[in-house]
């Protein structure tokens, strides 16, 4: 019996072991961000099923032992040399199936007329107890700082795109991106959150030992972007990560284009972009008159840092953008660099609350919100400290800029740098403490100003000796007064809308025995049946201005 039973061990002990299949899946998805389409072309494409799809070894430690997956998935899968095969996709769904015993293989083929040439690293398909939630290490990534990841990003953001989107986990780590021939920036399909760990900026005043952000992603050379948006894409998300350059030269952190089809709801929050040229660039493309929208843009809790140009910076038909508990921490502006905080050229449904953009006392930044041309902008709770201007409309004279029908609107908010009006515009103000001379409007400016205070508490600090022009030469329609308040004069109640503008003031007409008694000295009015020259006023005129004096109705 012991040498049967040590026979058998034997038996077992030659067995070839069975090596574990795993499975690979997929289209011959294209993603990819064009800019010379001349009509709609979306940033997620796919290359036609008669394409060919090259497999190869990325391990060479496992033999290239691939087989076709149960059901004929891949029409044909044929083995061109030791590390290559070779399959097409099945053409009644285009999909695409093969098994190998690695974990990740390299594949490429032909894309179309904009992306010529297209390699991913796929991975196989996740346990189902994982699914939608990705690490992007297994694609690869090293994030150490110094190995280029680009194309492990991209093979990731390509593997979430063929699922219709996903959660992309960037652990503890620094991904440069950037290395690769001709890189534009990195294509993000819709659907996909994009997470790291902490969305603090490197080197932020904490006192830490370790100044850089637990996660970032490291942009490396000049005239690219980091990320692209294209047409056609929703539901994006960026998400308590890092954003960094390397160089200041046309650097961008997130890059969003298109000219025919929009693209909507994309979400930044507790993101840090940090010393880029722009940190968000939205822009239309010639093709179209720049006639593009990026629409429903949601932007919380991020902070842009030393960006060059600016923070923000939009031209595009957009609307609906809501930038909240954000921060703009300005570099010195110089003839070189604006140095602004955000930019729209065009711009409609613009929340910015709770948000403050600042340079430094002896290095002042650029402008807050520079904006050409406008529908309704809403401005809450925010500020501004040591920047050039607080707020710019129309600041190249553009004579086609400004109308009167929607209103840039602010309400609970400091503002002492300079805001500048150039234009037609309804300005709506509520609750506001401006400096002594803020504004700098001219007379189209319509102004509808209610519990503004122009320079500080007059019995604290005062103006200091500014001069105090309210709101310069524009058009009051009503405001609110205030009384003088220790060093600070005050100013009577403006409401303008009982007035004609350009001519002399219409007061309320009344009949003699219509008078209102008990009113305070000095009221006047307009009897339209008094004699003149008569106190007490007395009927039976043409017609008399009457006021109160010593209480009782005087007709002049």
């Amino acid at each position: 019996m012991y040498k049967i039973i040590l026979s058998f061990a034997i038996a077992l002990f030659f067995v070839p072991a069975v090596i574990a299949q795993n499975k690979f899946e997929g289209y011959n998805i294209i993603l990819d961000v064009p800019e010379t389409q001349r009509s709609a072309t979306c940033a997620i494409r796919y290359a036609p099923p008669t394409t060919s799809v090259t497999i190869a070894d990325l391990n060479s430690a496992t033999p290239m032992n691939l087989k076709s997956c149960d059901g004929g998935s891949a029409t044909s899968l044929t083995k061109n040399s030791a590390l290559t095969f070779s399959l097409k996709p099945n053409s009644s769904d285009f999909k695409w199936c093969f098994q190998g015993e690695d974990q990740k293989y390299r594949i490429s083929f032909s894309g179309d007329q904009y992306a010529k040439t297209v390699i991913y690293d796929w991975v196989a398909t996740p346990d189902e107890k994982s699914l939608g939630n990705y690490n992007v290490k297994d694609f690869g990534a090293i994030g150490d700082g110094k190995t280029d990841d680009t194309i492990a990003i991209q093979s990731a953001l390509a593997f979430l795109a063929t699922r219709n989107g996903g959660t992309l986990n960037f652990p503890e780590g620094d991904y440069a991106v950037g290395g690769t021939p001709n890189f534009k920036g990195i294509a993000v399909p819709s659907g996909v959150i994009i997470q790291g760990a902490g969305g603090i900026h490197t080197g932020a005043a904490t006192n830490n030992a370790v100044r850089k952000n637990p996660t970032r992603i490291t942009l490396n050379g000049a005239n690219r972007a980091l990320f692209r948006i294209g047409e056609c894409m929703e539901k994006i998300a960026f998400r308590d990560i890092e954003l960094i350059a390397t160089s200041q030269q046309n650097t961008i952190g997130v890059e969003a284009l298109g000219a025919y089809s929009s693209t909507q709801d994309t979400d930044f929050e507790n993101v840090a972009f940090s010393s880029f040229h722009r940190g968000i660039y939205a822009h239309g493309l010639p093709q179209t008159d720049l006639n593009w929208q990026f629409d429903y843009i949601h932007i919380n809790r991020c902070r842009f840092v030393f960006n060059t140009d600016a923070g923000i910076y939009t031209n595009v038909r957009n609307s609906d953008w809501r930038i909240e508990n954000t921060l703009f921490i300005n570099p010195p502006r110089t003839a070189a660099n604006k140095a602004d905080s955000m930019h729209f050229e065009r711009a409609a449904g613009i929340l910015i609350d709770n948000t403050m953009g600042g340079g430094f006392a002896n290095a002042l930044g650029g402008t807050f919100l520079d904006v050409l041309d406008s529908a309704s902008i809403l401005i809450s709770h925010s500020q501004t400290e040591s920047m050039t201007n607080s707020l710019v409309y129309n600041g190249v004279n553009n004579p086609y800029a400004g109308d009167y029908s929607a209103p840039i609107t602010i309400i609970n908010s400091a503002f002492g740098d300079p805001i500048v009006f150039q234009a037609r515009r309804t300005f709506v103000s509520t609750g506001n403490f401006y400096g002594g001379s803020t504004f700098k409007a001219g007379e189209q400016v319509r102004v509808y100003s209610t519990g503004d205070r122009f320079c500080y508490d007059g019995y604290t600090l005062g103006c200091r000796g500014a001069t105090k022009n309210n709101f310069d030469k524009a058009t009051i329609v009503f405001m609110t007064g205030q009384p003088d308040d220790g060093q600070v004069k005050g100013h009577p109640t403006f409401f303008g809308t009982d007035v004609q503008f350009g001519a002399g003031v219409q007061m309320p007409s009344l009949a003699q025995t219509a008078l209102p008694p008990n009113k305070p000295n000095g009221t006047m009015v307009y009897c339209t049946n008094c004699r003149r020259a008569t106190t007490p006023c007395q009927a039976g005129g043409t017609g008399a201005p009457a006021m109160m004096v010593g209480g009782q109705w005087s007709c002049l």
